[in-house]
């Protein structure tokens, strides 16, 4: 799945609005409710050596808080990391590339959007 399908999708479905928080991370992306403005979601690149994986390239990730049972499952599964800067127990890093559709994590990005209301 791509950055433009996964904000697309939460647009659609939450009625969403997205802004790029971080002057020194400007691809960096925060989803965010339209009436609150907290974020549900932040999508960014990461170098993959950060992230202890052998590839050379940057990695885009999608940042969603979970509730800390799911998380701790859901790391061990294939296209899930412990969250990139920030708190581990309750955030998961998402490999966009490992997810053919944004359907695949849809019920994930829900809970996010519940879990930040």
């Amino acid at each position: 799945m791509t950055r433009n399908e996964l904000l697309t999708y939460c647009r659609n479905e939450y009625n969403a609005i997205s802004d790029h928080p971080f002057k020194r991370l400007p691809d960096a992306t925060a989803i965010r409710h339209a009436n609150n403005r907290k974020w549900f979601g932040l999508v960014f690149q990461v170098p993959a050596a950060k992230l202890g994986l052998p590839e050379t390239a940057n990695i885009e990730l999608l940042n969603l808080k979970i509730a800390p049972e799911l998380n701790s499952l859901l790391q061990t599964q294939p296209g899930f990391l412990p969250a990139y800067h920030m708190s581990k127990e309750h955030w998961l890093s998402v490999q966009l590339a490992q997810f053919k559709t944004v359907n695949a994590i849809a019920d994930l990005i829900d809970q996010s959007f519940q879990a930040t209301r």
